[in-house]
């Protein structure tokens, strides 16, 4: 993959109407307006997608070693707000 060197900013404007059920949307599954608008246009074009680069080359080696780390059993398991707090203090 390539590494993403520039990119875009576009304002867009929308319904009140529209905004407000994307938003809900997005926020019902945990993500940004930004980030759900992204997915659904990466879905619309998914295709046509091999030759623009999503992230740069660290990132993306970063991602395959964390994939290959959870394969291998190499994470902490965090289940309560104690165990996060705990974790974070041993660092």
């Amino acid at each position: 993959m390539q590494t993403q060197t520039k990119r875009i900013q576009k304002l867009i404007t929308f319904p009140k109407e529209l905004y407000s059920l994307v938003m809900n949307k997005a926020n019902r599954i945990g993500m940004t307006f930004p980030e759900y608008v992204r997915i659904l246009v990466v879905n619309d074009i998914k295709g046509k997608l091999d030759s623009i680069p999503m992230v740069s080359a660290k990132t993306e080696k970063n991602i395959e070693n964390s994939f290959e780390a959870l394969k291998q059993g190499q994470y902490t398991e965090l289940k309560t707000i104690k165990d996060i707090k705990n974790y974070f203090k041993n660092l």
